[in-house]
């Protein structure tokens, strides 16, 4: 199995080290590093490793997590083979299909993003989801989704365990959420990664896109009272 590791490792000479010995014990081949930020004496590694028996997940994770010099954010399966370029394989579908854009990125973002879940939403949507007003979901979301109140804009968000991850497509009113269950939380790159992919998909599928229209939205309760209470015009 593919695993993707972010962790803090001391910005030192020797620290890295530490960390591969570790995974070496383990069993872990190394397939990929990324360097997402330096601060403070610190730099924030993305790892992908390939473990070949998934058992030894939870030692793995006690091994790194023993290190002094080392902070593990999170550790998540990942779909997505290093070298491949799904971005890539992504747009070229919607080229070739560019009326199921938005079912394309919901489908794709999971493994894109090393998420649980991904849905497309008209912007301003939150609250418990009916399925009516999930324009395009992936194959694992859940049929009635809960979102927070997320910005117009590409941004993450977390509520509890639950981490979000949101990005415009184009002038659409529509946002792509990606939603992934506990640590780590999305990084800055990951959201601009999400933005720019959403961005040009948009570009590409121009005025063939196909989004429903917004269902209108159900009056609150106050509303409602309100008008209940407000005499008949005559």
């Amino acid at each position: 199995m593919l695993l993707r590791l972010r962790i803090w490792v001391a910005d030192r000479p020797g620290a890295l080290g530490q960390v591969t010995r570790e995974l070496g014990a383990c069993g872990a081949d190394i397939v990929q590093v990324s360097v997402l930020s330096r601060e403070r004496g610190r730099a924030l590694d993305e790892i992908t490793v390939f473990l070949p028996e998934p058992e030894q997940q939870g030692r793995l994770e006690r091994s790194l997590r023993a290190l002094g010099s080392v902070a593990v954010e999170g550790i998540r399966p990942s779909g997505e083979v290093p070298g491949a370029f799904p971005d890539l394989d992504l747009l070229g579908r919607v080229a070739a299909d560019p009326r199921a854009a938005l079912n394309i990125l919901a489908d794709a973002m999971p493994r894109i993003l090393a998420a649980d879940w991904a849905i497309a939403v008209h912007a301003g949507t939150a609250g418990p989801l009916p399925e009516s007003a999930v324009l395009a979901r992936s194959w694992d979301a859940p049929r009635e989704p809960v979102l927070p109140e997320l910005p117009r804009r590409a941004a993450t968000v977390s509520v509890g365990p639950a981490r979000y991850a949101c990005a415009p497509v184009g002038d659409t009113g529509v946002l792509v959420v990606a939603c992934r269950i506990g640590d780590p939380a999305f990084h800055r790159f990951e959201v601009m990664r999400l933005a720019r992919i959403t961005e040009v998909a948009a570009a590409i599928a121009g005025s063939r896109l196909s989004v429903r229209a917004a269902a209108p939205a159900p009056a609150s309760a106050a509303a409602q009272a309100a008008q209940t209470q407000s005499p008949a015009s005559s």
